[in-house]
């Protein structure tokens, strides 16, 4: 959230920012730096400009361009303008560099302090995307799961009898995905068979195998799966499987969730899955999370009581509702219900576990999600022009930004109104004029600024009231 309390009204006067290209950014714009590889860098020549009818001092110490933001150690500011000082018309040049180090949108923000009575703090926000190299890359499926390297696949049969499943190779890279080995390891492997053979998948192609369990008693089983290949990030895929074989007819349960990235997981037995609700206003009810449960085996699946339970760190700050039934016959389903109310600002996280007396092959299982979340908060960055105060810029000189939620106000002791630390004088040539303020819930903010100086300890008349408009949460 931007804003400036003085800003001219149309046009671009006093300082601004222009790129190679000739495109002028005003205090507030955003500026695109486009792709670029992970470690790799991208150098971007800019020019910091006057176009005012007046000379303007860029203030900043010890540097007149700075950086901020949450990712700003992935940009870098290779060198800073050669003049500080800019009369109407004049410019100065220095250069940023992108340098990614990981996948996705990265944000940070440049900031450049001056004497431009209008202007005063200038803000460019940063926007430049992290992207992989050309390569190879493996994703492992079964219908609509998408598994995680060392994730596991659950089978069930009874004694004597086989269940398969349909695995599928997908090639999500740029370059060919050659599989040069498929193998089944681990203690059991004896139990559990595979069609699968080495291949080259071309990219955005898919190559299917199959998985099969034949259990020779009533039990347990375990092994794994390993597909080797030439993607740079997993060479060697593992996949765990867990089979349970019974003797006559029994439930076995299946529970299954979509993540973050709305794909769907299987977490019957298996550890290691999460979810996360993002960012949440404290007091304010998410969105629910829903958790399917099946019964894949012969018998009904016993659902009674409350087998959905929170525990861990913050279990009170996530609700459940219980499963919409409580004995699931076979092939039937039902859901339960996850979602997170924040009472207070900061991250979050509890254990949704589901407890059966008899959903694995007739004996008691225990399914596990991990779910976290964080009471949620905005930063505002305010800024506004040096105050025509002189002394503000002096010994015991400063700024009070005050808010509130909802209404204007005129006095520091209005009902409602909060004062966050005084902007101080810290013996540069100007006192630091812009400040980020902090809110914790959605609605219109009203802001005022006023100055104080070893003068006027009761400080200037406030400034007139800027808007705010929050409608989420950033962190």
């Amino acid at each position: 959230m931007k804003l400036f309390p003085i800003f001219p009204s149309s046009g671009i006067t006093g300082l601004h920012v222009s790129d190679s290209a000739g495109n002028r950014y005003s205090s507030g714009s955003t500026l695109s730096l486009g792709s670029v590889l992970i470690s790799s860098s991208s150098s971007n020549t800019l020019k910091v400009e006057n176009n005012g009818n007046f000379t303007v001092t860029l203030t900043g110490n010890p540097d007149a361009v700075s950086k901020g933001g949450i990712h700003a150690s992935q940009y870098v500011i290779n060198s800073q303008p050669s003049s500080t000082s800019l009369a109407d018309g004049d410019s100065s040049s220095f250069q940023i560099s992108f340098q990614p180090s990981s996948a996705g949108v990265k944000s940070a923000y440049l900031i450049i302090n001056s004497d431009d009575p209008n202007i005063g703090t200038y803000i460019l926000y940063l926007k430049g995307t992290g992207t992989e190299a050309p390569a190879p890359a493996i994703q492992v499926s079964e219908g609509s799961f998408n598994f995680i390297p060392n994730s596991q696949t659950n089978f069930y049969a009874a004694s004597g009898g086989t269940s398969s499943k349909t695995i599928t190779i997908k090639n999500s890279g740029d370059q060919d995905l050659v599989i040069s080995n498929i193998s089944l390891n681990g203690p059991d492997a004896s139990s559990f068979s595979e069609n699968g053979i080495p291949v080259t998948i071309s990219p955005k192609k898919t190559y299917t195998f199959t998985i099969s369990f034949n259990p020779a008693s009533a039990s347990t089983f375990s092994a794994s799966i390993s597909i080797d290949s030439n993607d740079p990030n997993t060479a060697s895929y593992s996949i765990g499987l867990s089979g349970v074989g019974t003797s006559g007819n029994a439930p076995q349960i299946s529970v299954t969730y979509s993540d973050n990235n709305n794909i769907s997981r299987d977490i019957t037995s298996s550890t290691g899955f999460s979810y996360s609700f993002g960012s949440v206003f404290p007091g304010i009810i998410s969105s629910s999370k829903t958790i399917t449960i099946s019964n894949l085996g012969s018998s009904n699946l016993n659902l009674t009581g409350t087998p959905v339970s929170l525990s861990g760190t913050d279990p009170g700050e996530f609700t459940i509702t219980q499963p919409t039934s409580a004995s699931l016959a076979p092939n039937a389903s039902a859901t339960f219900l996850v979602k997170f109310s924040p009472t207070s600002v900061g991250s979050k996280s509890a254990t949704v576990t589901l407890s059966t007396s008899n959903g694995k092959g007739g004996n008691s299982s225990s399914s596990v999600l991990a779910v976290s979340g964080a009471g949620g908060r905005r930063d505002i960055i305010v800024t506004w022009a040096h105050s025509k105060e002189h002394a503000v810029h002096m010994t015991s000189g400063a700024y009070r930004v005050c808010y509130k939620k909802g209404s204007d106000f005129s006095a520091q002791g209005d009902s409602g109104v909060v004062c966050d630390a005084d902007v101080m004088y810290a013996g540069d040539p100007y006192t630091p004029n812009y400040k980020t303020i902090t809110v914790s819930s959605a609605g219109t903010w009203y802001i005022r600024v006023k100055s104080f100086s070893q003068f006027n300890a009761t400080g200037s008349a406030f400034s007139k009231s800027i808007q705010a408009t929050v409608s989420s949460p950033g962190y």
